[in-house]
């Protein structure tokens, strides 16, 4: 047997034997307190019963049809109990009702049934703690409904001997009123296992636990955000699930380590717990706004490329633009939607962005084929010349390359710029350079400037 099962059992040995006892000196003294003990005990005889199946049954692995594991039985078996508390209690009641009101019965009270209900106080406390200790280590609620079983029979004696004491002297209603102690005692232990059994059932969330386990996962280093905590309890088992969020850019290997960091410390804290701990990214509110609205466009597959992305603040509130690269052979109204839909998610990272507009572009094709167009070269070199050195902020040109892709020109070239020109202001300038030389030379399809600093 295993010690549940151990436990269990002498259980039963010990409730048939205050059961026979109780029910014999009862019958024979004519006590209707220590009738409705014997009562309560054969009620206790029944749990134990039950609780011995319970427990040998609710060991048995998950399987097909049960994926959750056969624990819930025990809180079947405890609802019984309860069931069968409250038919006692309700028939105890009704015979002492009866007995006080309606015809008085004749009590015969001996010395036997005063030691027989102190026997049955030293064996209730006995069991009562061996359960308790058993159902604790292995969080059997069957056990722990069978130790308060024993509990209540201990309690209920004390009242019995109370009551009987004084029908011994020939006080013989002293005799119902202590069968009617009995029973709300009954009521009040069926009420407390009744309303346990019930909440397992319809999985309730054991008290604490949810704070339990977000302490936990606060303690975890990488988890930014706690989700959703779901928790329901079968038999000795707790299911955990939880959602934490974790930052997107980090390394899945990381992540992973993060979510296993967790799951090991929620079972260390919860006995017997099968936890699920589910992952989901998160833009941290660490990074800068650029930042977090490219790691919103790597969401999109259909996205090759974010660039361009400027932030203006304008009376208080922020206005977003950027340029997004996609696939040139990608239908338009799909292009629309998939701008339309990342906009809105760049809206919901801050409160204070007002408006967001993307451009949409194709990506560069990759390589193209083409050649280094020397006669180009020689006859736009003066009209370059002209146009570049015009710009106080360029020193020099160098490295000038003039292609022939597919008919059009493409214009490479370094420009040489002041020491002391902040990138801002060079980059301008170099816009600036490129969008004349594309609009004074038609046949210039391109223009890309290298930026260096003059020596």
């Amino acid at each position: 047997m295993s010690p549940k099962e151990k436990a269990a059992f002498g259980s039963l040995l010990a409730a048939i034997l205050l059961t026979v006892l109780k029910l014999v000196v009862g019958i024979l003294t004519n006590s209707l307190a220590i009738i409705s003990e014997a009562l309560h005990s054969g009620i206790d005889l029944i749990a134990a019963f039950a609780t011995m199946i319970a427990v040998t049954k609710s060991d048995k692995p998950a399987d097909s049809d049960h994926l959750y594991g056969h624990g819930k039985i025990e809180n079947i078996s405890s609802l019984i109990e309860t069931l069968l508390l409250y038919v006692t209690a309700i028939w105890v009641l009704y015979e002492a009702i009866l007995r006080l009101f309606v015809s008085q019965a004749i009590v015969d009270i001996s010395i036997y049934a005063i030691l027989v209900m102190a026997l049955s106080i030293v064996v209730n406390y006995s069991r009562s703690r061996i359960l308790y200790r058993t159902a604790k280590k292995y969080k059997s609620q069957a056990l722990e409904a069978d130790a308060v079983h024993f509990m209540a029979d201990l309690i209920a004696s004390v009242v019995v001997i109370i009551g009987i004491i004084p029908a011994f002297f020939g006080f013989t209603y002293f005799d119902p009123l202590a069968a009617i102690g009995v029973a709300v005692i009954i009521i009040i232990i069926g009420y407390r296992i009744g309303k346990k059994s019930i909440n397992s059932l319809m999985d309730a969330t054991p008290l604490g636990i949810v704070k339990l386990i977000s302490e936990e996962a606060r303690q975890v280093q990488g988890i930014e955000k706690i989700g959703r905590i779901r928790v329901r309890e079968s038999g000795s088992r707790t299911f955990i699930d939880i959602t934490i969020f974790i930052d997107k850019v980090l390394p899945l290997e990381v992540a992973h380590g993060v979510t296993e960091n967790l799951t090991k410390r929620i079972q260390a804290a919860i006995v017997e717990s099968d936890v699920v701990v589910h992952a989901e990214p998160l833009a941290v509110k660490s990074e800068n706004l650029v930042a977090r609205i490219r790691s919103e466009a790597s969401n999109f597959n259909e996205i090759k490329n974010i660039h361009n992305i400027r932030v203006f603040e304008i009376n208080g509130k922020l206005a977003v633009d950027f340029h997004l690269e996609l696939e040139g052979d990608l239908p338009l109204s799909k292009a629309h939607d998939l701008s339309t839909e990342l906009e809105a998610q760049i809206k919901k990272l801050d409160n204070s962005i007002a408006s967001v507009s993307s451009h949409v572009e194709p990506i560069d094709g990759g390589v193209a084929n083409g050649n280094l167009d020397k006669k180009a070269s020689e006859k736009l070199k003066t009209e370059l010349d002209a146009i570049i050195m015009a710009y106080t902020d360029v020193g020099c040109y160098k490295n000038l390359e003039i292609k022939n892709v597919g008919g059009k020109l493409c214009v490479t070239l370094d420009c040489r710029f002041k020491k002391d020109i902040t990138v801002n202001d060079a980059h301008r300038t170099a816009d600036q350079l490129e969008a004349v030389i594309r609009s004074k030379i038609k046949e210039i399809d391109t223009v890309s400037i290298h930026l260096e600093p003059s020596s």
